[in-house]
């Protein structure tokens, strides 16, 4: 199965504009704003990787021993909200409602790799067009 680094591409983007302007910070401080920004970029995307890193660890873990795939997705026009089952590799289905906001930022469709993260919310993986 693929393996998913999602979380360490975004945790680079993200450590790279909080080092970027940390990095600005000190170096107006210490008077020197193209070695502090030069800085604090390279620190803040190491920084990232290696918690996005992490994180991605434990999703293709959970990945490889459950493997949750969508199944099916209704809409819940009432509540505004999605219904959606999933099913594991031993075939137990599972259903989790995600909010309209969450379906619209994420586009679940059905057939892409999805992961429980902390909270029990389902997010992506990667989509079935990446496998």
């Amino acid at each position: 199965m693929k393996k998913t680094n999602k979380n360490a591409n975004m945790g680079m983007v993200m450590g790279m504009c909080f080092g970027v302007s940390i990095g600005t910070s000190l170096g107006s401080t210490f008077d020197n704003m193209a070695i502090g920004t030069s800085l604090g970029l390279c620190i803040g995307m190491a920084i990232g990787i290696v918690l996005g890193s992490q994180k991605d660890k434990e999703v293709n873990k959970q990945l490889e021993e459950v493997g949750y795939k969508i199944k099916d997705i209704n809409r819940n026009e009432q509540k505004d909200e999605y219904i959606i089952t999933m099913v594991n590799k031993m075939g137990e289905e599972s259903v989790v409602i995600v909010p309209k906001g969450q379906m619209e930022e994420e586009k679940f469709e059905i057939d892409d790799i999805v992961f429980l993260d902390d909270d029990g919310l389902i997010e992506q993986a990667y989509d079935k067009d990446d496998e």
